[in-house]
């Protein structure tokens, strides 16, 4: 029969009591005594077996509880970290903070959204207006009308007659070339050859769109030279 001691019953143990150590000390040899080893010299403690304390490991004190320190929960609920002296530290997060988040990737995703189409509309406004799909195009015949036209923006409006017309024996002469001089000064040269019948040779870039301030028509001429005979 194993003596009870109430100092090492964990029920009946005083928790307070700051001198444990020093009474489980002195009342362990009589209450090891069963359990020394037969013909042995020395008295050998029996191992600790204290309820609370199940795995026995030094440094932790009998019927001192201990969490885990482990983070779960949700974005609304409260989550809890494991703080310098292992103990779990509960964290409380706002509740109004994911549906702020989610606010921020909305505006954000719109400001991306809007940003890309107009980076595109910009793109395809400068390619339609600015950038000719054909340059240094030359065109030969004879100048027939160039006349400067306009309310707030004036220009030099121009038609020719181009020798694909003249070739061609079973069409009536007609004006079929039709183009646009921004520059005065090249506006004023290509006029002077306007009904002397010399053939001129018009080098032109031709654009998908028009500008009020380049001209009414697509073909803009750049350059003129006179064409031999």
């Amino acid at each position: 029969m194993k003596w009870i001691d109430d100092q090492d019953d964990y029920f009946l143990r005083d928790f307070n009591s700051k001198n444990d150590g020093d009474t489980d000390s002195s009342t362990q040899g009589s209450a090891s005594t069963p359990s020394q080893a037969p013909g042995g010299s020395g008295d050998t403690p029996a191992s600790d077996s204290t309820p609370g304390n199940a795995s026995g490991s030094a440094g932790s004190t009998p019927g001192e509880f201990t969490f885990p320190a482990s983070s779960t929960g949700g974005s609304d609920s409260a989550s809890t970290t494991g703080g310098n002296d292992g103990y779990a530290t509960a964290e409380v997060t706002d509740p109004a903070d994911s549906p702020k988040r989610k606010r921020r990737r909305a505006h954000r995703r719109l400001f991306w959204f809007f940003l890309i189409v107009f980076i595109v509309l910009c793109t395809a406004f400068y390619i339609r207006y600015f950038v000719p799909y054909t340059s240094e195009t030359l065109t030969t015949g004879y100048i027939t009308l160039v006349e400067k036209r306009g309310i707030f923006f004036k220009t030099f409006e121009g038609e020719m007659i181009s020798e694909s017309v003249l070739a061609d024996t079973a069409k009536v002469y007609s004006r079929d070339f039709y183009f646009s001089i921004p520059d005065d000064s090249l506006g004023r040269l290509v006029q002077s050859y306007q009904g002397t019948g010399k053939r001129v040779t018009l080098t032109t870039q031709k654009y998908y769109g028009t500008l009020p301030w380049r001209g009414s028509q697509k073909s803009v001429v750049t350059a003129v030279t006179p064409a031999a005979n």
